[in-house]
């Protein structure tokens, strides 16, 4: 970046300086939500439930300590002396303690800070500074008190050189010690929790005053902020959101929670939960990747841009409150019966406060119990003849018609105002709901959600079809919010590109014309990756191309290949593995044993070898390092190989070595089985760690597993046609085996995909890159203040999708905005870094309407913008461009290739291009 870019980004971010007043949260819960309390300007957690803060985090968040009271079971209580403890507060079962003592205040500087400083907190909270109260009466004895929390807060400052506070309330000790304070809050502005009635109260209109006038105070002696902690059931969301606004109209920073304070609650931001909670029935150890949930739930939960949380429904739910850290519940369950009735009864207490619940296949609570009762579900008995169909809504009968033969899983009726059913059926004089969107969520029984079209016969042509309109019904149920989706399809507006290849075959002899008897690693270098240069991630198989591996006599042959291919620009390196695990489970269950029993491979047969993860991931990375690429360029990724069901253990070890993963899903939907059952969710959390899936399937599936058709691989192009348009739900990838270039048709296939990916307009990416973005979807957060829209994330994923109800942005005065494509699909709000923020519109601003490339750089003037753009092929984009505007490149003047309306296309035969200005003014 030239000191001219540099010069123009100091004057941008001077402009963008904001005066709105900060933000603020409180959280004193269990599994801190750290990303979405970064987007809080003053944020205050409970140390208790973290080891120390993220990296990103130190020094940014308030760490909790209680001054004035200490509760029994904190771990420096059992150190508090009998002297020093002034009485008992029974609202909260507390030690009021005796600040005017010194030995108490050097063991709270010792005990309590200091730790706290060591694990890596600046900043600290400090409440019940007015506790003292309670124990003391006289004026000598509270100003002893008084004095003894100046001290004590001075000597925290001088202990800890930078240290920074929060006061809850303290007004009288400001005079003292406020040049250390960066804001002042206190709790029960309108409403406030009664802890002895166990009820919330509002606040008198006296009450109120008082505390109104010491903010004011605070304000205009101090101009420190204060902040407001008001209290609300977590079911009354929309009371809460009016309690904030009504603090927020004083000029006092608002925060709205329960009154645990272990939910996200509402304040000047509010973070719009993306998180939701995903149960199956498949008990630990077992294939729960298998499952209906993972199968046909996670595409379309992770389409509207909902991160998994996925669970046994027998095992460990989250802790603390769930409102406003989780969008909802969803389970999928078909043996009701191995169901804890503990599960139906914490269902229940989540549907009470206000969480949605969705449930699919059978119900996770038996009708006629509380439970039950508490869903509105009421039992019916099984009808005594065939049901038949009473009322439909239209988006029943999705993808194919309802069965002839009515079945009802379980005999329930919906009370009348609970919902709205989606299908009711009838028998005889009862009725019964199967499917409807409810009040607390809602709920689809078998066989309605998904059934087979031929049952009985199993091929890959024959698939399971969605019988209700899964993105519908999900949006409904769940009650999401229209909202900017992340979107890992898109970048720039147009649809991502990339090719990778698996490793298998590398060594095959070659029937193709010209390349008889040829390693097929040799046809594909030549004929594939010379003749288009899309940026491409390979991958070997170190058991195949190393001279310590099946063909050692060809090492040195295969080696050759593969240097050259890693020698090219386009070409990103991967591993496959070293032994090639076809059953990953299974092969670490018999790390000795090449086949099974039964004789079925279970990895390559290397001699004197045993599996082990370190050796198939670390090691084969390092064999590449040292034998195949160059000395520039790193292994990227490990892409898995045969079921390609990785576990956590083996996520860890390629996380913690640097490597990317991904591979894993069958996306093969196709014009002969046009379901949506066959598009795959993007990635899969294991634990700890994450599988990133690659987006659509290679030509394996598309052949007959290898049997042919061989020039099957064509149909790909289907795949993605079917998952652009109308809705994109993937990006294309080139996706194929070595042994793919080892015959004629199949070789000639490849190429016919090539020349239609890149007929379309695409942004060439790395494989590397696509995965980035997936990892950051799981990361990014979206907010709303006020009519505003926030988002937060690592920079990878510069892409959101703007559903119904959401107006495309007001790009004037947008923030880390660059621009938008408001056509089908889409529309689409192009990020220029990972943090934006934007009003709806739209206006009549210049902007990026597509690019071809990422952005490096990007800022907004009053008369118009300066951007970078660097991509893996040549550049051409399109500027949102008002009459009289010029784009001009290092002093001249670039003309359009084409125009439409206001819409400008430029091209250009390079690929990196600097500080373009587009001039809008004189």
């Amino acid at each position: 970046m030239t000191r001219l870019f540099l010069s123009l980004l100091l004057l941008a971010l001077a402009g963008l300086t904001r005066a709105d007043p900060p933000s603020a949260a409180f959280y004193y819960g269990p599994d801190i939500p750290w990303r979405e309390l970064a987007l809080f300007d003053l944020t205050v957690i409970e140390p208790a439930q973290a080891k120390a803060p993220p990296a990103d985090q130190v020094g940014r968040v308030y760490a909790y300590v209680s001054l004035g009271e200490v509760l029994p079971s904190r771990d420096y209580a059992a150190g508090i002396r009998p002297e020093w403890v002034l009485g008992d507060n029974p609202d909260w079962q507390t030690r009021v303690l005796d600040l005017s003592k010194p030995a108490l205040r050097r063991y709270l500087i010792e005990q309590v800070v200091a730790p706290l400083w060591r694990r890596g907190y600046r900043r600290f909270f400090f409440d019940t500074l007015d506790s003292y109260r309670l124990g003391v009466e006289s004026e000598a004895a509270l100003a002893e008190q008084r004095q003894g929390l100046e001290t004590l807060i001075q000597s925290i400052a001088a202990t800890f050189p930078g240290a920074r506070f929060i006061l809850n309330r303290g007004f009288e000790l400001l005079p003292a010690v406020h040049a250390h304070v960066d804001a002042v809050a206190a709790e029960s502005l309108y409403q406030r929790w009664r802890p002895d009635l166990r009820r919330y109260q509002a606040v008198s209109e006296e009450d109120r005053q008082w505390l109104l006038d010491r903010f004011a105070e605070v304000r205009q002696r101090y101009q420190l902020p204060t902040i407001a902690i008001d209290y609300a059931p977590p079911e009354d969301r929309d009371g809460a959101r009016e309690l904030a606004r009504r603090i927020a109209g004083h000029d006092v920073i608002p925060w709205v929670s329960n009154p645990a304070l272990d939910m996200l609650g509402v304040g000047r931001r509010e973070v719009m939960p993306r998180r939701v909670l995903m149960l199956h029935g498949t008990p630990p150890g077992g294939p729960w990747e298998q499952s209906e949930l993972v199968r046909y739930a996670l595409m379309p939960v992770q389409h509207l841009g909902l991160v998994p949380d996925i669970r046994y429904q027998g095992g460990v739910m989250p802790a603390g409150t769930l409102r406003g850290r989780y969008a909802g519940i969803i389970t999928w369950l078909n043996e009701p019966e191995q169901v804890s009735p503990r599960l139906g009864a914490w269902l229940a207490r989540q549907a009470e406060a206000g969480v949605p619940v969705v449930m699919l296949g059978r119900l996770p609570v038996a009708a006629g119990e509380r439970a039950a009762g508490v869903f509105g579900l009421q039992p019916r008995p099984q009808p005594a003849a065939p049901p038949r169909v009473a009322r439909q809504a239209p988006e029943m009968g999705f993808e194919a018609p309802l069965p002839g033969l009515l079945q009802v899983a379980d005999a329930v009726a919906l009370d009348q105002g609970r919902g709205q059913p989606w299908l009711t059926l009838s028998a005889g004089d009862q009725e019964y709901t199967v499917a409807a969107v409810t009040d607390w969520g809602g709920f689809a029984l078998n066989p309605f959600v998904v059934s087979s079209l031929l049952p009985t016969v199993q091929s890959d042509e024959t698939a399971e079809r969605w019988l209700l309109q899964p993105l519908v019904f999900l949006r409904q149920a769940l009650k999401l919010p229209p909202m900017p989706i992340p979107d890992v399809t898109t970048e720039n507006g147009r649809r991502l590109l990339f090719a990778h290849m698996d490793g298998d075959g590398f060594p095959s002899l070659a029937e193709v014309r010209g390349y008889r008897n040829q390693a097929a690693g040799e046809v594909l270098l030549q004929e594939i990756l010379k003749r288009y240069r899309v940026p491409t991630t390979l991958s070997v198989i170190e058991g195949e191309v190393a001279e310590t591996g099946l063909y050692a006599d060809r090492a040195e042959e295969l080696e050759d290949i593969a240097q050259r291919m890693f020698l090219l620009d386009h070409v990103e390196a991967a591993t496959h593995t070293y032994s090639h695990p076809f059953y990953w489970r299974e092969s670490l269950r018999h790390p000795d044993q090449a086949a099974s029993a039964d004789g079925t491979a279970l990895r390559l047969p290397i001699a004197d070898y045993r599996l082990d993860l370190e050796r198939e991931l670390v090691g084969s990375a390092d064999y590449m390092r040292r034998r195949l690429l160059p000395p520039d360029k790193p292994v990227k990724m490990v892409l898995w190989s045969g079921d390609t069901v990785a576990t956590e253990a083996a996520l860890k070890i390629a996380r913690e070595n640097g490597l990317l993963n991904m591979n894993g899903s069958d996306t093969v939907i196709t014009e002969s089985a046009p379901s949506w059952t066959l598009i795959k969710g993007i990635g899969l959390p294991k634990g700890d760690e994450y599988q990133v899936f690659a987006p659509n399937q290679n030509e394996n599936l598309y052949t007959g597993r290898w049997q042919g058709p061989f020039y099957g691989y064509e149909r790909v192009i289907e795949t993605f046609r079917l998952t652009g348009e109308p809705i994109r739900f993937k990006p294309i990838d080139i996706y194929y085996h070595t042994y793919i270039a080892s015959k004629n048709a199949s070789l000639t296939s490849l190429k016919k995909v090539y020349d239609w990916a890149l007929a379309q307009p695409v942004n060439p990416v790395f494989a590397s890159e696509y995965v980035a973005k997936v990892l950051d979807f799981n990361r990014m957060v979206v907010a709303r203040e006020g009519d505003s829209w926030l988002v937060r994330g690592e920079g990878d994923l510069r892409t959101l999708r703007l559903p119904d109800g959401v107006a495309p942005p007001a790009l004037a005065d947008s923030q880390g905005v660059a621009g938008y494509r408001d056509q089908a699909p889409g529309p689409y709000v192009h990020l220029a870094d990972g943090q934006a923020r934007w009003r709806p519109g739209p206006d009549h601003a210049p902007g990026l309407w597509e690019a071809n490339g990422r952005l490096t750089g990007f800022l907004r003037f009053d008369d118009g913008l300066t951007f970078s753009l660097r991509a893996h092929v040549p550049l051409t984009f399109t500027l949102i461009q008002p009459a009289g505007c010029r784009l001009r490149h290092q002093g001249r003047t670039l003309n359009p290739v084409a125009r439409d309306g206001t819409h400008y296309r430029y091209r250009s035969d390079r690929r990196e291009l600097e500080e373009l200005r587009l001039q809008c003014g004189p």
